[in-house]
């Protein structure tokens, strides 16, 4: 792997930590908005945001594995 690569590869790893935080704090805000829906057949509004925003996290998470995957097998980078 060239430094090229190496310095894109950091690069990258560091845009999903930022990602990452990025969406914790969205959801802390969001979360802070959700108005409790009145009645007995609506949804949860605050699991249902919950449980996108965890998807997102697992995305990021498979992102970063993936990354980290790649640069080891190049033999380069040892750990992101």
């Amino acid at each position: 792997m060239t430094k090229a690569c190496e310095r894109h590869i950091i690069g990258i790893a560091a845009m999903l930590r930022s990602l990452r935080k990025a969406v914790d704090e969205l959801e802390q805000l969001e979360l802070k908005q959700v108005e409790p829906l009145r009645g007995e057949q609506t949804v949860d509004s605050t699991q249902s945001l919950s449980q996108c925003f965890s998807s997102l996290q697992t995305s990021i998470l498979e992102m970063e594995d993936l990354l980290a995957t790649i640069a080891e097998a190049t033999g380069e980078i040892d750990k992101l």
